[in-house]
């Protein structure tokens, strides 16, 4: 692992042993975290046809099986941390691994082939539109951001200006976010 992805390791190690380390449950509703055994990574990397990031890897054998990051948790492998129905090998086709679930439909991807993070917000947008966006980050990019406090979840958007539908940029979920609770970040 570089130093970069050993740094994202170590901060979410730290966040995660604060407590409160899924977003959407309470600290006191948290399961306690069991590392994924490897014959459960093995079965994801066949699955997949290609290995787990080296930092989502780690995680999974060295932390929990899932149940820890943003939205309900990172979604674990094979007898690991489900939410919403899902596992992260639900769907597991052509090297895409479900990350985590949001809620209402919404989800985090990661594309194996090339390691870039995918959302998939199927509220908005009418039935001729994909649903599914690239993110622009990374795995490590996407741990990174969410102990930072700076990970929004997956939000498809009509572009104003050209009419596109694409993934709302951070500034648009900031802007958002202070129209529905102020700048307070409070409910109005």
């Amino acid at each position: 692992m570089s130093t970069s992805e050993e740094q994202v390791f170590d901060a979410v190690v730290r966040r995660i042993a604060a407590g409160g380390y899924i977003d959407e449950v309470p600290a006191d509703q948290l399961a306690p975290l069991r590392p994924a055994l490897p014959v459960a990574v093995a079965e994801a990397e066949e699955l997949a046809g290609r290995s787990l990031p080296a930092l989502l890897r780690r995680f999974y054998l060295e932390v929990g099986n899932g149940g820890f990051g943003p939205g309900y948790g990172l979604l674990g492998l094979r007898d690991g941390h489900r939410a919403g129905g899902l596992d992260a090998l639900t769907g597991l086709k052509g090297g895409v691994l479900t990350l985590c679930d949001w809620g209402c439909g919404i989800s985090s991807t990661l594309d194996l082939t090339d390691n870039q993070v995918w959302g998939c917000d199927p509220n908005p947008a009418p039935d001729s539109v994909s649903c599914t966006f690239p993110q622009h980050m990374t795995i490590v990019d996407w741990f990174s951001k969410w102990v930072e406090g700076t990970l929004y979840q997956p939000w498809l958007v009509q572009d104003p200006t050209t009419g596109e539908w694409r993934g709302a940029t951070d500034a648009e979920h900031a802007e958002a976010f202070e129209e529905a609770f102020g700048p307070s970040g409070s409910p109005d």
